[in-house]
């Protein structure tokens, strides 16, 4: 059993010092990878990359080091009219039982903050994070909340010249 541990341990490394693929750092290989589009998904994988996951970012860029950057492509173009396009948010599935995914597609970066409303306008819950304008997925967990009839307020704090949007989205959850 040593002895074939040892031999595959051995042929990895002669293979890792020959191979010709992307070399991030020493302790990187991406063998092969690609990109593919469904809908309005991007999904890019590779195999070789590192298991730690980690992102870093700033006001031009995110640099995501394990998993490759989830999101959308195509952007929506750019709205200056106060509120979110049909084309710029997609929310799904509604009606949700416990995972409400939240697609933005627009290009204008900024701070966006979500808050989620009962019926009656109570506050339950808010979310916010900055977003730079290249599509983003984020998903909430609604499944702590009892079934009914919710609003999800979704507003952009734009950095720049573009102008503060919002809008509010009726999501319903059932059991």
């Amino acid at each position: 059993m040593k002895k074939t541990r040892l031999f595959f341990l051995a042929v990895g490394i002669v293979l890792s010092l020959t191979s010709f693929s992307q070399s991030v750092t020493p302790a990187t290989l991406n063998a092969t990878g690609g990109t593919n589009f469904f809908t309005f998904y991007r999904f890019e994988w590779s195999f070789g990359e590192m298991l730690a996951i980690e992102t870093m970012s700033s006001a031009n860029i995110v640099v995501t080091n394990g998993v490759l950057q989830p999101g959308t492509h195509n952007p929506a173009t750019i709205n200056n009219t106060g509120t979110w396009d049909k084309d710029e948010i997609r929310i799904l599935p509604n009606p949700t039982r416990n995972m409400l995914e939240i697609d933005f597609f627009s290009k204008q970066k900024g701070k966006v903050v979500m808050n989620f409303y009962d019926a009656a306008g109570k506050f339950m819950a808010s979310r916010q994070f900055d977003y730079f304008g290249t599509g983003r997925i984020e998903k909430w967990n609604v499944e702590k909340f009892p079934s009914g009839t919710y609003f999800l307020d979704i507003q952009l704090q734009p950095t720049g010249t573009s102008v503060a949007k919002k809008g509010a989205y009726k999501v319903v959850k059932i059991q």
